[in-house]
């Protein structure tokens, strides 16, 4: 099971808490707002109220919401994204805060145990009925231990009787029923024991010390979900579930049911089950405490750390329900926020800049504990104190001379088009989103407007808002006084006087003049003549339109309604990875950065994005390099699809290399090799790959550090030029018209003189033998963190299309047995991991991938458990059920797929360029219905029991 809200304060994705940070909350005032709840038609007078109450608010009117006299509150909505299909969920609102002393990961623990049996469904039964309903284990059936919550969530692909019963159901079972078997507990403590060593890293202690520093003097700190392993080995059922009766309880659950279901029928449902649940037991109610830091600055040095700055301004806890004036006072907060990450990100993308980034946040909840305005901030290599200068100096500009008018402008446009963006879309937003989003209304904040509401509410503001409002709210949120400054880095301690000193400095140095960016407009509007169209065909079984240009450009147009106002668009060029020679390979990593972040000759990325600001268009720039093309992509709104296709094309055909992105390239490079070789599961799948694809650079997806040293910036046009001046094949979903398609492409890209299309490469793999000696690779993590994997080379698809549908069945087969063994009775990992590839891409490569997380010592009883399992598998019948339960998840996930715009996306993507790989998609549900028990069998008899594995392991360096 996963921890949400447990401290991931620094990955290597630095700016990810930042970005959480975005959710800003109101600014902490006066309660003069604060008003009493007022009980509506649906709602019981007791228990807890929700936001909308507090507020005395209409939510949205799509959604029933209720409470039932026990307390218990739910929320219900009918919903036909995708057609069939429920979301449930249910929240208890206790985490690891309401953990005593000698419970410190038991709330987690008690998740764990939520699978392991109650009073009427068997240990690993829950598992079992939902495999059985199509529910794939973590991605559709999984749950969540926070510090101030513990969430259960099922996907459910049909909204039949049986799901909604199942869902039900399971939900009051884990509420009030469990067992709590003290064999089963004993059991789950190893896999308890393996996810904490998983998750346990170099970011997270990072993390961990920053939050010691921020929030000093509060019971967060001593309450992290995984918990202390003193205290999971000493569990018991007593222990258990005492947390149990005094937080699992009516009065502190929450249910939310989403799909294409009978609101009034689910409503009576949940009364039915539900309200003869009672829990007297005293609920925790512990004092969580202020924080009062106690250390300003903080340098944290260890290997691997990522290299990170945080500034922190700690304020009062503002837990206001959201009235108008309270929502109004959120509004101008995000603009002023929005204001200040405008402004560093202009300064980041600057030629010579010392940020590879840096991002603000606000937030006026920390659990309770504190308010949080926080800047975090990612420096080049070994400039960390210009980089300190770059930040503060922005900040204080905007402090000392205030939000301009040009700021304002440049964020106006942008901020209408994101509510306009959730008004067009809120009929397909699917269930599993809804569902997400309602888990938030039960925050006393929360009032859960619809998008015409939060529309209706905000456009007074935005249009009499004015810059000296988002100055004041910058002052109070980040000038009231000197931050909190914690430095994290790998290595090149300074020591805190000396920190302490940078930031002074950084902070009373005179400002110098600031240079305002001047505004851009966009000179990409003329791409030749258009061409004329050659051929134009329809494709009734895709519903897909294709049009042959003359200059050599190829479209695919597939209109659809999936996703209401949204259009996707990928273009592919030249021949990829298949096409780079292998003296070129280490450099595979760089080319979409090279193309994205690289501008046009006419225009910076900085000043591109600054045009999207002030037009408010909707359009976006990705690129990557795929096996059989390189990629640029963008998604766009219907209004928007020819500034699009304009941006793309410029990218295209006047990429412009740009010196501020060769400045960054080996810092990206750097924290994309730090990320894989913290994480020992990485590690392992790196190595895998590079000995299974006998070593061919250009089928590595993750670059070395060796690939990182080599690559140079002023080499990567020499290898892109050739081909993004080749003919291009363009790929457009979504809701768009095929004609207005066939408009923008043929001025863009089908525009111009004819253009060359190099022949598609082959790539092939040679079959990889099994037996020798394991392949042993290092990480750098802790000495009882390590991965024993087996993997068997296996035909592509192409040479037996049959087989590789049953090696996916079989897979998902072998990994419940493996969670019943291996996980569940033996207590050796938290997630045994089995895939099955067979490839459509490249010729020969094919494998069967078995690895396990378990320290070093376990790994004999490991190797001897699989050669069990597979012999078993290979001598006895596999059973009706068990093939159902491997097999119906598979299929329902295909049976929904093409309810995905991006998988109409990828697929004719590659139809495009090759047409087998239309028989590919039409055949993958018929391919997998075809599997049977006895093919199963033959699988694991004939391919895998019968021939030696190929062993890497991955772990620890030597100290």
């Amino acid at each position: 099971m996963n921890e949400t809200n447990r401290p991931q304060p620094l990955r290597c994705r630095t700016l990810a808490l930042a970005a959480a940070l975005m959710l800003a909350l109101p600014a902490p005032q006066a309660l003069t707002d604060a008003v009493t709840a007022v009980p509506t038609t649906r709602l019981a007078d007791n228990g807890p109220r929700w936001g909308f109450e507090l507020a005395k608010r209409t939510p949205d009117p799509a959604v029933r919401f209720g409470r039932l006299p026990n307390g218990l509150r739910y929320a219900i909505q009918h919903n036909e994204t995708p057609k069939d299909g429920v979301a449930m969920r249910m929240r208890i609102g206790s985490g690891s805060l309401q953990e005593r002393d000698e419970e410190r990961g038991l709330s987690h623990f008690l998740e764990h145990m939520a699978f392991r049996g109650s009073a009427n469904v068997p240990d690993g039964e829950v598992v079992r009925r939902l495999e059985r309903q199509g529910l794939r284990f973590g991605a559709d059936t999984n749950a969540s231990t926070g510090l101030d919550q513990t969430l259960y969530h099922f996907n459910f692909p049909k909204a039949d009787a049986a799901a909604l019963d199942t869902g039900l159901m399971l939900f009051r079972e884990i509420g009030d029923r469990l067992t709590l078997a003290p064999q089963l507990i004993e059991q789950e403590k190893g896999v308890i024991l393996s996810e904490e060593r998983l998750r346990d890293g170099a970011t997270q202690r990072a993390g961990i010390a920053q939050l010691q520093q921020q929030l000093a003097g509060t019971r967060v700190l001593q309450r992290l979900p995984i918990g202390l392993t003193e205290t999971i080995q000493a569990a018991t059922a007593e222990r258990l579930r005492r947390y149990y009766r005094a937080n699992y309880r009516p009065d502190n659950t929450t249910l939310i049911v989403v799909g294409n279901i009978d609101v009034d029928a689910v409503e009576r449902q949940i009364r039915e089950r539900f309200a003869d649940w009672r829990n007297d037991t005293p609920a925790d109610a512990p004092d969580l405490g202020v924080a009062r830091p106690t250390q300003p600055v903080v340098e944290y040095i260890a290997p691997d750390a990522p290299s990170v700055l945080t500034l922190a301004w700690l304020q009062p806890v503002d837990l206001r329900p959201h009235t108008p004036s309270v929502s109004r006072e959120f509004l101008v907060q995000d603009l002023a926020v929005s204001a200040l990450n405008q402004r560093l990100g202009d300064r980041a993308q600057q030629p010579g800049s010392p940020l590879l980034g840096a991002l603000a946040g606000v937030r006026a909840s920390v659990y309770g504990v504190a308010g949080l305005a926080q800047l975090v901030v990612q420096a080049q290599p070994g400039r960390w104190t210009d980089a300190l200068d770059a930040v503060v100096a922005e900040l204080r500009q905007l402090l000392v001379h205030g939000v301009t008018q040009d700021d304002l402008q440049r964020l106006l446009p942008g901020m209408r088009s994101k509510m306009q963006r959730r008004l067009t879309q809120e009929s397909t937003r699917p269930h599993a989103e809804i569902a997400d989003r309602l888990v938030n209304a039960v925050h006393p904040h929360a009032p859960h407007l619809n998008a015409q509401q939060a529309l209706t509410e905000a456009e007074p503001l935005l249009a009499a808002v004015q810059p000296e409002e988002l100055t004041a709210v910058l002052r109070r949120r980040f000038g009231d006084s000197r931050p909190l400054l914690f430095r994290s880095d790998k290595s090149g301690a300074f020591g805190v006087e000396k920190v302490t000193q940078e930031l002074v400095h950084a902070m009373t140095r005179p400002l110098a003049e600031r240079v305002a960016v001047a505004a851009a407009d966009w000179p990409y509007t003329d791409f030749g003549a258009p061409s004329a169209i050659v051929s134009r065909t329809q494709d009734a079984e895709l519903g897909t339109t294709h049009v042959q240009f003359a200059n050599g450009t190829r479209l695919v147009v597939k209109p659809t309604s999936m996703q209401k106002d949204q259009v996707n668009v990928r273009v592919l060029l030249g021949q990829g990875r298949a096409g780079i020679a292998s003296g070129d390979a280490h450099a595979i990593w760089a080319l979409g950065l090279a193309i994205a972040q690289g501008g046009t000759v006419q225009r910076s990325a900085a000043e591109i994005a600054q045009w999207r600001q002030r037009s408010g268009k909707r359009f976006s720039v990705g690129a990557g390099t795929d096996l059989h093309a390189f990629t640029l992509s963008g998604t766009t709104r219907p209004a928007d699809l020819l500034d699009q296709l304009q941006v793309l094309a410029a990218h295209a055909r006047d990429p412009g290399f740009r010196p501020e992105f060769g400045e960054k390239l080996a810092a990206q490079g750097g924290s994309q090799v730090a990320a894989l070789e913290r994480q020992p599961t990485a590690v392992h799948a790196h190595e895998v790959e590079r000995v299974m694809e006998r070593r061919d650079a250009r089928l590595r997806l993750r670059p070395s550090a060796d690939d990182v040293s080599a690559t140079r910036a002023a080499d990567l046009p020499a290898l892109l030029k050739p081909a993004l001046a080749g003919a291009a094949d363009v790929v457009i979903v979504g809701d768009v018209t095929a004609e207005a398609a066939i408009a923008a492409v043929q001025a863009t890209f089908g525009a111009g003189d004819e253009r060359p299309r190099p022949p598609r490469a082959v790539l092939k793999v040679e079959p990889v033998l099994g037996g020798g000696a394991p392949h042993v690779v290092h990480h750098r993590g802790r000495a009882d963190q390590a991965v024993l994997g087996w993997s068997w080379a296996m035909p592509d698809h192409w040479e037996d299309p049959a087989l590789a549908y049953t090696g996916r069945v079989a897979s998902s087969l072998l990994r419940a047995r493996l969670d019943e063994t291996v996980r569940a009775q033996m207590g050796l990992t938290y997630s045994p991991l089995t895939t099955a590839l067979a490839s459509q891409d490249v010729q020969g490569l094919g494998r069967f991938t078995i690895s396990i997380e378990t320290p070093p010592e376990k790994f004999d009883a490991v190797r001897a458990l699989l050669h069990a399992q597979l012999r078993a598998l290979a001598d006895q019948p596999v059973s009706a059920d068990e093939l159902q339960r491997a097999l119906q998840p598979r299929l329902e996930s295909a049976l929904k797929e093409p309810e995905n715009p991006f998988y109409w996306v990828s697929w004719l993507s590659r139809i495009q360029a090759d047409p087998r790989m239309k028989a590919a998609m039409r055949d993958d549900v018929a391919g997998l219905r075809a599997v049977t028990a006895a093919g199963v069998q033959a699988y694991f008899r004939d391919h895998i029991a019968a021939r030696a594995p190929v062993e890497v392991v991955a772990r620890a360096k030597e100290p």
